[in-house]
């Protein structure tokens, strides 16, 4: 028995029995109850229930009963401090427990449990601090690469250039989505428009698209606005944009769609990957070796945590169609 209304039930059951024997033996000797001239059996049982038993039982009922009021106390404060716990979590922010709501014998570990919490907060910012430092000195030598290439003959240059620009936009995922996982993350938030969102992107890699041979639009399908770090969504949904361009032939029509609800899904002309297939991609260090270039899965990876950092996910759109989709359920109700 795990409750401490239970484990007090049973205490104070244990020691009424042990009291109940302790009395019994006590008026057993003082009414001579095994004496050779015994009282008469009826003045005995009336003199110990009127004067033992009845009080007896009344204080073990009263003490009971406000035992389980201090319990049930203790219980709503814990109940009401675990209720805001679960609210900081899903917004990822820190939370101290309030010392002076909670009985002193829980001191030690709310003091615990706030010292945990101040750990993982600092080793958080620690975290965030290095990758933004670690992207930071990644783009200089990255930078200079790019420029060192324009010195090779074009038709070498130009699927190094490629790369080189692969390996800085992964660079740029990864600072977002420190970002997104950081602490004071949801300072930074603000209401993203789904369509409009949708249509930047979209705009920004138009271009691309066209040189591929592959036409790129925008559909709105009832979109609801929803919380989150704009730039890193736009990271993800230019991700999923990539990813469609890749593996989508020749001639194909790639559709951005925003909605319904809080939720962002890329429609292409490929095979479209399964549940199972896109589980593998998310793992880190799997690529997508069907898509031209292999580089798919660790974009899919950082697209899939970033969601996640947004209370979402990264889903497949089959077997309806082709296509992956950002849902972002949690994000909408914040």
């Amino acid at each position: 028995m795990k409750s401490i209304a239970g484990k007090l039930l049973v205490g104070l059951l244990i020691s009424g029995l042990i009291g109940s024997m302790m009395l019994a033996i006590l008026v057993t000797y003082e009414y001579g109850l095994l004496s050779n001239e015994p009282p008469p059996l009826g003045k005995t049982i009336r003199e110990m229930v009127e004067h033992v038993l009845a009080p007896f039982g009344m204080f073990l009922v009263l003490f009971g009963t406000g035992a389980l009021i201090v319990v049930r106390s203790v219980e709503r404060q814990l109940k009401i401090i675990a209720k805001e716990v679960s609210e900081a979590a899903e917004d990822l922010k820190s939370y101290q427990a309030p010392k002076d709501l909670l009985p002193t014998e829980l001191q030690p570990f709310t003091d615990a449990v706030n010292t945990l919490t101040t750990r993982l907060e600092a080793h958080a910012h620690r975290q965030e601090a290095f990758a933004a430092d670690a992207a930071h000195e990644l783009k200089t030598p990255l930078s200079i690469l790019a420029l060192s290439l324009d010195k090779l003959p074009e038709k070498d240059a130009a699927p190094l250039r490629s790369q080189v620009r692969a390996l800085a936009d992964m660079v740029d995922q990864l600072l977002l989505l420190a970002r997104s996982n950081s602490p004071d993350a949801t300072l930074r938030r603000a209401l993203i428009d789904p369509g409009r969102l949708a249509r930047r992107v979209v705009a920004e890699l138009a271009p691309t698209a066209f040189d591929a041979g592959k036409n790129l639009s925008v559909e709105e399908d009832d979109a609801k606005p929803f919380c989150g770090l704009e730039e890193a969504v736009a990271a993800s949904l230019r991700t999923l944009i990539d990813n469609a361009l890749r593996a989508s032939p020749e001639g194909t029509e790639i559709i951005v769609r925003a909605g319904p609800d809080a939720s962002l899904t890329v429609i292409d002309g490929g095979a479209g990957l399964s549940k199972q297939e896109l589980e593998r991609l998310k793992a880190r260090g799997i690529r997508a070796d069907r898509a031209p270039g292999g580089v798919a899965g660790l974009g899919l990876a950082i697209a899939d945590r970033i969601a996640e950092a947004h209370g979402g996910e990264l889903v497949t759109c089959r077997p309806e169609y082709p296509g992956l989709a950002l849902l972002f359920p949690e994000a909408r109700r914040n």
